[in-house]
């Protein structure tokens, strides 16, 4: 479980990225972050493994407060939530074999992966990852030969070999044409309910939160104002969200990249 209990965020700009935020995330949960460019999805998300950390207020991770957490705690808690970016944050000029068993570095240690000395276990897990996301062929490819979709797959399939209790998404599908968008997302939602693991997701895209979250929380200037589940959510949601109504290039993503 994870829980933010009046969590807030100001960075040192005089920024607020999160104003007293309390939400509950249940293990199993598909959960979709929606709402306008610098509405604080991405703080959100990265507050739950210190790649931020927030101000104040306490962050519950499996009933431990994470904000608390240095040294070996923080790397202990980093092994067990997977993150998906944006950019893929792949090592370009690395096969793909290498690049997913980078996933295997918080069980194995850094000296181990410098000189690949991965089990024979590491590297059949890291092989089926790349077989449940359908890019087992292009283990042998740098990462940089690969499209945008695949460098994606490619992603997931390391947090996968990680072997992660929850999976934090940031924007996976920001730049990503729509058809390979719902691809990687059809790989995260199925992930998702045949390994119960707990999965959070920003998404750029109403419509597309609205296919695939179990759950969707909304948020604007820091702070969430709207939770709940998918059946719940309607016209008057989104511009509760958005603060106005929604038009129809809005559920295209139109309503984030206004604000960009």
């Amino acid at each position: 479980m994870i829980e933010f209990k009046d969590v807030s965020l100001v960075y040192p700009n005089g920024t607020q990225g999160l104003k007293d935020v309390n939400v509950k995330i249940k293990e199993g949960e598909f959960v979709v972050i929606v709402g306008l460019s610098g509405a604080g999805k991405s703080t959100f998300i990265r507050s739950i493994n210190r790649i931020v950390t927030p101000t104040s207020g306490a962050l519950m991770v499996d009933d431990q407060d994470i904000l608390t957490f240095k040294g070996k705690d923080l790397r202990r808690l980093r092994t067990k939530i997977g993150m998906i970016f944006q950019n893929y944050n792949l090592v370009k000029r690395s096969n793909v074999m290498k690049n997913v068993l980078a996933g295997r570095l918080g069980h194995t240690g850094t000296f181990r992966s410098i000189v690949n000395l991965f089990s024979k276990e590491d590297r059949s897990l890291a092989y089926e990852s790349l077989r449940r996301v359908n890019i087992e062929e292009k283990l042998y490819s740098r990462a940089d030969e690969l499209s945008g979709g695949q460098q994606q797959r490619v992603s997931i399939a390391r947090v996968l070999t990680q072997k992660p209790t929850y999976i934090l998404a940031d924007e996976p599908v920001a730049s990503l044409d729509p058809p390979t968008s719902h691809q990687v997302m059809s790989y995260l939602k199925k992930i998702n309910r045949e390994d119960k693991i707990t999965t959070i997701v920003n998404l750029h895209f109403i419509d597309m939160a609205m296919e695939y979250a179990d759950r969707i929380i909304g948020m604007r200037a820091g702070e969430v104002v709207f939770d709940g589940p998918v059946s719940e959510v309607n016209d008057q949601t989104f511009e509760q969200i958005y603060g106005r109504a929604i038009r129809e290039d809005d559920m295209r993503g139109g309503a984030d990249r206004e604000e960009d």
